[in-house]
């Protein structure tokens, strides 16, 4: 199982960077698409067959939904002001795990 998921893992960002590199805006699209999460939900259906397990982890999953929308506007920012791809992706990381540490503490308690 863990190979399988490694192959659909590199199977997902080979297909999101060819395609990127053909249109940026159809890979973005695409980019964006929750293929980690659907395969992530038939994993966990598979391992744990959980309904709760399943409920939690969709409900959790949207909170990523936040700190990635900051993410990518913080990076698309740094680019645009002209920073090294390797200076924006890591200021956009760094605020990446702040937001979600965050959004974590805020939200473990509900």
């Amino acid at each position: 199982m863990l190979i399988l998921k490694a192959l659909l893992s590199g199977f997902i960002i080979l297909l999101i960077t060819t395609v990127a590199k053909k249109t940026s805006l159809l890979g973005g699209i695409v980019a964006m698409m929750p293929f980690n999460i659907i395969f992530s939900l038939i994993c966990l259906n598979y391992e744990k067959n959980d309904p709760n397990l399943l409920w939690s982890f969709s409900k959790s999953a949207l909170f990523g939904v936040f700190p990635t929308i900051f993410f990518l506007i913080i990076f698309t920012f740094f680019l645009q002001k002209n920073f090294k791809f390797s200076s924006a992706l890591f200021i956009s990381v760094l605020f990446l795990g702040m937001i979600a540490f965050l959004q974590y503490k805020l939200l473990k308690n509900f």
